[in-house]
């Protein structure tokens, strides 16, 4: 589908392309190089996929190793600094 690149260089996703991908106002988007090609794509960055990804990262760390994600290490840092 062809769109014309307008001042600024902002272009406007179409409709049918949005619908598809499920893109609405608002949502992040990777934009990129690849292989001579500009690629759009929709970031699908989710508090619980983020949080997914964070299960289990930490196993390795002396204080950190019994939690089970990234959001009770931030609780446990808060607690810590409001005890001071």
């Amino acid at each position: 589908m062809r769109v014309k690149v307008a001042r600024r260089y902002q272009i406007t996703i179409p409709d049918e392309v949005r619908r598809e991908l499920r893109i609405n106002v608002g949502d992040n988007v990777d934009v990129r190089s690849e292989d001579g090609k500009a690629v759009v794509e929709k970031m699908e960055m989710s508090w619980e996929s983020v949080m997914a990804e964070t299960r289990g990262a930490w196993k390795t760390h002396p204080v950190f190793k019994s939690m089970r994600d990234s959001v009770e290490i931030v609780d446990w840092l808060r607690q810590k600094k409001r005890k001071r």
